[in-house]
């Protein structure tokens, strides 16, 4: 879990606060700092009327961590692709409209954006080229980001895959929360395509304690435009597998399936700037975060099981 502590910087806006990344950001800023972050979502929407909303406006540091997208939503549902940039570029505009440059962290993909032709490691550097809908909505946000120099501090924290405790299953994205809800119901996993194909896991929390990193920077000074923000540690769905039917006690059934359209081939992140320019690494485990995972699932599967299922009147 992320310790709270006292966190330099100024005032804080999060866009996405209830996500799946948000919330855990938001809970460590407002345990951390007497100065409570602006909380944007769905419901409370961070710009109205061509305005950036109260919080918004006065912020030093925005993060943008309101992506909706999965692979498979990206790849039929343009619209949804078209709302997501939509409304990064309504809240650039809000905040040039306010006269500020706060630092602005955009939520990226360093799973889909590099070219899949080069070896992975992928470092910054590498050149981007995506070959899914997904990648390319990806990117189109940093471009648009990039674009606005004038109105932001532009940072792109590039995630690899992100998991952590409380994941829910999106269909298409996500391979771990789908694992683990299928071994609690004692249904056989889905492995989609090869095996032997690696990916980049690292724990949210890990990838909070980055976000919170940030903040020492936005006082001044020199910020990197890309960050790549994984654990460096390449993991195939078969080793990935492995630890799964350790941590749930026994050996798990799997469906083997054929790969996805969207599915890229092998991928890990370089890490090493994250390490340079703010001390960052990522510090958990993947057994230790799978074990917290299964554990969050085991709680919620006998929880929803104590709840009656119908009532009966006399």
């Amino acid at each position: 879990m992320t310790t709270a502590h006292p966190l330099p910087g100024g005032r804080t806006a999060v866009i996405g606060a209830t996500g799946f990344i948000g919330s855990r950001l938001t809970a460590a800023l407002t345990a951390g700092d007497p100065r409570v972050p602006a909380a944007f979502n769905r419901a409370v929407p961070p710009v109205a009327d061509g305005r950036a909303a109260p919080g918004l406006a006065e912020a030093d540091i925005v993060y943008f961590l309101a992506a909706g997208l999965s692979p498979i939503l990206a790849e039929r549902r343009p619209d949804l692709v078209e709302a997501e940039r939509r409304l990064l570029i309504e809240v650039l505009d809000a905040l040039a409209a306010a006269g500020r440059r706060p630092v602005f962290v955009l939520a990226g993909s360093g799973g889909a954006v590099y070219a899949p032709e080069v070896a992975p490691p992928y470092r910054e550097t590498t050149p981007t080229r995506p070959d899914s809908a997904y990648g390319h909505a990806k990117l189109r946000l940093e471009h648009e980001l990039f674009r606005r120099r004038d109105a932001v501090r532009a940072v792109v924290a590039r995630l690899s895959n992100v998991y952590g405790p409380g994941q829910r299953p999106v269909r298409g994205f996500g391979v771990l929360p789908h694992w683990l809800r299928a071994a609690v119901r004692g249904e056989p996993v889905r492995v989609f395509g090869d095996p032997h194909v690696v990916r980049d896991y690292v724990h949210v929390d890990d990838v909070t304690r980055f976000l919170l990193a940030l903040r020492t920077r936005i006082a001044g000074g020199r910020l990197p435009s890309v960050v790549n923000v994984g654990s460096g540690v390449p993991t195939s769905l078969s080793g990935l597998l492995d630890i799964v039917s350790e941590v749930t006690g026994g050996s798990v059934a799997v469906r083997w399936e054929r790969g996805r359209s969207f599915d890229r081939q092998g991928n890990w992140l370089d890490v090493a700037r994250a390490d340079a320019e703010f001390g960052w690494r990522a510090a958990i485990p993947l057994a230790e975060g799978v074990r917290a995972c299964w554990e969050r699932v085991l709680d919620d599967a006998g929880r929803a099981a104590s709840v009656p299922t119908s009532v009966s009147t006399l």
